[in-house]
């Protein structure tokens, strides 16, 4: 048998049982990645239920000159938004915020009911009932606040559907879910809205 076959032949036999061990090794991170990162599938809505990177643009969102389909998606039909924070006590607060359009054009505008004080936060006592995983708690940091965007996860309807896509379109994927009023949501932080500038505080 000549050099070049035998060469060969050997070559051969390297490339099947690297193949084999690299199957193998996919099994095992495919299995160490379903441990440690579980994914909730719920119709078309999939969500990382682990802290993970918010987005590769640190956290933004969508902007307007870039993403304008997205933007008007977000526009149509929104998700639900909140600012949260994590006072020095170690409570969470928090106010809601809207896509609003006025004479000056578009822009986030935070919504502040009755019984709030003039800047709109208050406090959330109850939000460990909600079942946050990963828990709100510690995502967040002392004294920085994030936008929180939701949105159903356990998608039913189009309406559902629109906001899951308008949700991930402008905020970026879910890292994680909570429950309210027997619904599972799917949930992301970013340091700034998308979109639309937030409107001056008065």
């Amino acid at each position: 048998m000549s050099n070049f076959i035998v060469r060969r032949i050997a070559s051969i036999a390297i490339v099947i049982a690297l193949a084999a061990a690299c199957s193998g090794c996919a099994a095992g991170a495919a299995s160490m990645v379903s441990t440690v990162v579980p994914m909730v599938a719920a119709g078309s809505a999939q969500v990382i239920g682990s802290q993970v990177a918010m987005r590769e643009s640190g956290g933004t969102g969508a902007s307007k000159d870039d993403n304008a389909d997205k933007c008007d998606q977000l526009l149509r039909v929104p998700p639900g938004v909140e600012e949260v924070r994590k006072n020095k006590d170690g409570f969470i607060e928090s106010r809601q915020w809207k896509v609003s359009e006025n004479s000056g054009g578009t822009a986030w505008m935070f919504v502040r009911t009755k019984e709030a004080p003039k800047d709109g936060w208050q406090p959330k006592p109850d939000i460990a009932k909600l079942l946050f995983n990963p828990p709100l708690y510690q995502v967040l940091e002392p004294d920085k606040p994030e936008y929180l965007a939701y949105a159903p996860a356990d998608v039913v309807n189009v309406s559902d559907s629109e906001q899951f896509d308008s949700m991930t379109g402008a905020f970026g994927s879910g890292i994680g879910t909570f429950k309210w009023r027997d619904r599972s949501y799917s949930y992301v932080l970013v340091k700034e809205l998308p979109c639309f500038k937030p409107a001056p505080e008065k």
